[in-house]
């Protein structure tokens, strides 16, 4: 009796493993399909990674946002450290009897004095747009390593 349950096990594992496999074949099947589809309207509508919400504006280059950072920005995240101004008013100077003033040179949370830049080059395979500012992206020193040229990547 326990010999037939073990065989039953082992034919279920394999079949297990045959159905990941094949999963797995699907898989990279639908996605190169779904990428191929993705890259047609693309190129079809000229979209760039901006269009697609996918730009970085305004934030270092190569760092992707965490879900720290992005729970932050949507307001869901718990609030640690100072309490809001509101609060902080009626606390300020109640143990040294110092009035509450503001500090000077801080800038505002959230504002950036740093204008947007328009990109000057793009990568029509991806998409991909760079200002021309700072250190080349990989993708346009790869290409240009390649024998094209800066201009041809022009917009």
């Amino acid at each position: 009796m326990k010999v037939h349950s073990m065989s039953s096990y082992i034919q279920l594992a394999t079949q297990i493993e045959k159905l990941k496999k094949e999963a797995e074949a699907a898989r990279k099947r639908e996605v190169a399909e779904t990428i191929a589809n993705i890259k047609r309207a693309i190129e079809l509508f000229g979209l760039t990674a901006e269009d697609l919400g996918l730009g970085r504006s305004g934030k270092k280059r190569g760092r992707k946002a965490s879900a720290k950072s992005a729970a932050k920005s949507t307001g869901a995240a718990k609030r640690r450290g100072r309490p809001p101004k509101a609060a902080a008013s009626s606390k300020a100077g109640r143990k040294t009897g110092r009035k509450a003033s503001k500090k000077r040179g801080r800038k505002a949370a959230g504002v950036d004095k740093r204008s947007v830049v328009a990109p000057k080059y793009r990568d029509s395979a991806t998409g991909t747009t760079w200002t021309g500012r700072g250190k080349q992206p990989k993708w346009l020193a790869a290409a240009i390593q390649s024998g094209k040229k800066l201009e041809d990547f022009k917009i």
